[in-house]
């Protein structure tokens, strides 16, 4: 347990002087690795600005191009939770998302594999937040009918 003492001092030595690195200097402390990765591709050119719209303030988010709109739910949630000091840091993203979803004008972003890409998502476009339509099982006449005729049939043969 010694040795990994000095390896993890070392760690934090690079990790210290990594961000101060001018490029590096505004990234947040809790940063994760993926966000790292869209930081240094903000900086090469190869991510897609968006913006969320709330009804406070406009929050500015990026991604990479083939990302995915899961890959950007992870990332207006940590914007949104970096941004909001009333947002507990145990707040359920999982059960906001299956009550929530983005949208980019009147298009819904309703499918978590799929790529920004197939719903037109442009460098600069407004995302917004709106509830999911939920989908209720329609029962039709028919339906009804026949499961009652089935009903009956079973009476009558007793």
């Amino acid at each position: 347990m010694a040795e990994g003492v000095p390896m993890l001092e070392d760690v934090k030595d690079l990790l210290q002087e990594l961000l101060g690195d001018p490029l590096l200097s505004d990234l947040p402390h809790d940063i994760e690795s993926e966000e790292v990765r869209s930081h240094i591709s903000k900086i090469k050119g190869h991510v897609i600005n968006l913006y969320l719209l709330r009804p406070s303030s406009k929050l500015r988010v990026w991604v990479l191009h083939n990302a995915t709109v899961s890959d950007l739910q992870k990332t207006v949630s940590r914007a949104i939770q970096r941004s909001s000091t009333n947002i507990p840091k145990t707040y359920s993203w999982r059960y906001f998302w299956k009550r929530h979803c983005l949208a980019v004008g009147s298009t819904m972003l309703l499918e978590q594999t799929k790529l920004l890409v197939h719903y037109n998502v442009k460098n600069n476009d407004n995302l917004k937040l709106t509830r999911r339509v939920r989908r209720r099982q329609v029962i039709t006449n028919t339906t009804c009918s026949s499961s009652l005729s089935n009903s009956t049939t079973t009476r009558t043969k007793k």
